[in-house]
């Protein structure tokens, strides 16, 4: 079986910083932080927040999605850890693949474990490496800080063991005749083609409708669903209108930068954005940690940022209630305690 790589690539910045790899010697295999992630969506969050960190490729149900080039590094281990220089002579990130496996909320974990075997065995031909000797797990590199891809493999009962036979599995060609050519993905083209208009799909155009969304122009009918159809185009026309573009609800290079430009600057504005969902005591995951961020940027420290909504947690959300008689301090995160806590955060700029 040979799946599609998707090849997307984000922008140049921290997260890409564009310095060449000399040489693909190990492949580091991650699972992501947020359970229920897509590729598409930690392409998105690192090509527009642009953190010091990357990984070359995410691997959900439907995509292969490289988002960095493979000669070129991407910080996905910590430079400080000596495992990888003990195991490789080399740090990760100047010699070595980061794939993630996302998983978890409405993903198919069959179909993206499919993925990421074959990519792990895709890679390993490409590049000649041996899949016992040189794929390791982030664990195996930060094993104080991090867990992964264990964490996610032992919730659908794999072990790492039964991962790297599945690789060497899938390495196994189906006759003897091409037993020493690597696979041959079917790579699917990464220009976006403008303008964008009337009767478009795709992901570029979801991207277009959740950025509208974010800065105010909101798609209620039919929301980010990757179809350009009349409600994006009213909000299309509608953001060229404020903006003083040229008003055809078409999305060409000028209304493409202008709306780029504005939800930069949206961004800079939210550096704790806060979940726009209900959360409670045993909730888990990045809406968690984002809440998390925001209660310690605020004084209300629930002493640790891991996406779990505990008990400190809960006590802090409290804590922060109990300053305004117009909420109810019973620790439940919901839209009146976003507004106030929005509220803060904008006033303490």
């Amino acid at each position: 079986m040979e799946y599609a790589i998707t090849r997307d690539y984000i922008q140049i910045g921290n997260a890409r910083s564009g310095q060449k790899l000399k040489e693909v010697k190990f492949i580091v295999s991650h699972s992501t932080g947020n359970p229920g992630s897509t590729a598409y969506a930690n392409r998105n969050y690192f090509d527009k927040r642009q953190p010091s960190s990357s990984a070359h490729t995410f691997i959900d149900d439907k995509y292969i999605l490289e988002i960095i080039p493979l000669d070129e590094k991407a910080w996905h281990v910590l430079y400080n850890k000596p495992t990888d220089n003990q195991l490789f002579g080399v740090d990760a990130n100047d010699a070595a693949i980061g794939v993630e496996l996302c998983y978890g909320g409405t993903i198919d974990f069959s179909e993206a474990y499919k993925r990421y075997v074959w990519y792990h065995a895709y890679l390993c031909k490409t590049f000649r490496l041996n899949p016992k000797r040189h794929i390791v797990s982030h664990h195996t590199l930060d094993p104080e800080r991090r867990n992964d891809p264990l964490d996610a493999f032992r919730l659908y009962g794999v072990t790492w063991g039964s991962f790297i036979q599945d690789v060497v599995d899938a390495m196994t060609p189906a006759s003897q005749s091409n037993k020493n050519n690597p696979a041959t993905p079917v790579v699917q083209g990464t220009t976006v083609r403008l303008p964008l208009k009337l009767g478009d799909k795709g992901m570029f155009v979801k991207e277009i409708q959740q950025d509208l969304i974010r800065i105010g122009f909101p798609l209620p009918k039919y929301g980010a669903d990757g179809t350009f159809g009349d409600e994006t185009e009213n909000a299309v026309m509608a953001f060229q209108k404020k903006y003083s573009l040229h008003v055809d609800g078409i999305i060409g290079q000028e209304t493409l930068g202008k709306l780029t430009e504005v939800v930069n600057q949206k961004l800079r504005q939210e550096p704790f954005p806060l979940p726009n969902k209900l959360l409670k005591r045993g909730d888990k995951g990045e809406d968690v940690k984002m809440l998390q961020r925001a209660l310690k940027h605020l004084g209300f420290d629930p002493k640790a940022i891991d996406g779990v909504y505990g008990e400190q947690t809960e006590d802090a959300v409290r804590r922060f209630q109990s300053m305004y008689a117009a909420l109810q301090d019973d620790g439940i995160y919901g839209p009146n305690t976003r507004k106030f806590m929005r509220m803060e955060l904008e006033q303490k700029k």
